[in-house]
């Protein structure tokens, strides 16, 4: 049967949205806005419903428009490490990418504004950052990857800004920060061969990538002991929330991470990729359960 012109234009269209919510890593974006509206939610409930939304939102285009910027910029070195991306593939244009960025940047920044001075400055200072990231990899890969954790952790900060409390979240701050950096340290492993031929340093390319997998077992460790000790010594609204959803969160790590070490293949790559995805949502509902009770 013939497609008619307005059919072959909807598929067309269904494609172009796909390739977008590809490029935005939709459900990472998705858990990064979730991830900030609960933690304010957790800290002052009373807040008007606005406020959550904003964060949400703000959250989710800083998120989405980084990824688009990252792929922009990564372009040549995606083409080796992942073809199959919206950019690489041809699916969208360049200067779609450049765009999409630029507006969710735009929209972050303008949603900020309401949110407070403190978290305004954070959301620039952010923007900043993840604009240039794919520079600043040139200069060292592994400064890179303690931005890309410390920009992650900053979801925790802003709905802790917005609740007007902003040291209540010091802990699952941290935690989240040494999580994401054991995440990018092994993102770095399968990235390897493209970083390398762009010069791009890295934990992997300077010290092997053994290296990279024991740095990330041992911040998955560090992490593991915390959790008994942080039960003991801080006090929490919801300590078995906590204890449960955030070793779920680690088990998942470990035990995806443990078979792509040992066979290093595009396999078993997407299947840690796609546990550490539900790992972390929820991680991050559990990190929720350490809010001090007020």
């Amino acid at each position: 049967m013939l497609n008619t012109p307005s059919s072959s234009g909807s598929i067309s269209g269904i494609s172009q949205f796909c390739a977008f919510a590809e490029l935005f890593r939709l459900p990472v974006s998705l858990v990064a806005a979730l991830a900030g509206c609960a933690t304010t939610y957790a800290l002052n409930s009373a807040l008007p419903l606005q406020l959550y939304l904003l964060t949400a939102g703000v959250l989710f285009c800083m998120t989405a428009a980084a990824c688009a910027i990252n792929d922009y910029w990564d372009l040549n070195k995606d083409r080796i490490n992942h073809p199959n991306r919206p950019l690489p593939s041809g699916r969208l244009s360049i200067e779609q990418a450049w765009w999409a960025a630029v507006v969710l940047f735009t929209c972050a920044l303008i949603a900020a504004i309401p949110l407070g001075l403190y978290s305004f400055i954070l959301v620039a200072v952010s923007i900043v950052l993840l604009w240039n990231y794919s520079h600043l990899l040139i200069y060292s890969g592994i400064l890179g990857n303690v931005l890309v954790a410390a920009i992650i952790a900053f979801l925790i900060l802003l709905g802790s800004l917005v609740a007007g409390k902003p040291f209540a979240m010091i802990y699952p701050l941290g935690f989240l920060f040494c999580y994401a950096l054991a995440r990018e340290l092994i993102w770095d492993v399968h990235d390897a061969k493209g970083d390398r031929d762009y010069g791009i340093i890295t934990v992997a390319n300077r010290w092997g990538e053994q290296t990279a997998f024991s740095i990330a077992w041992v911040l998955i460790g560090v992490l593991s002991a915390s959790i008994p000790v942080s039960l003991i010594g801080l006090p929490m609204a919801h300590p078995l929330l906590f204890a449960a959803f955030s070793s779920v969160m680690l088990l998942i790590f470990g035990t995806t991470l443990f078979p792509y070490q040992q066979q290093p293949s595009e396999r078993t790559y997407e299947r840690f990729v796609f546990w550490e995805r539900i790992g972390m949502l929820l991680g991050v509902l559990g990190l929720l359960g350490a809010a001090p009770p007020f």
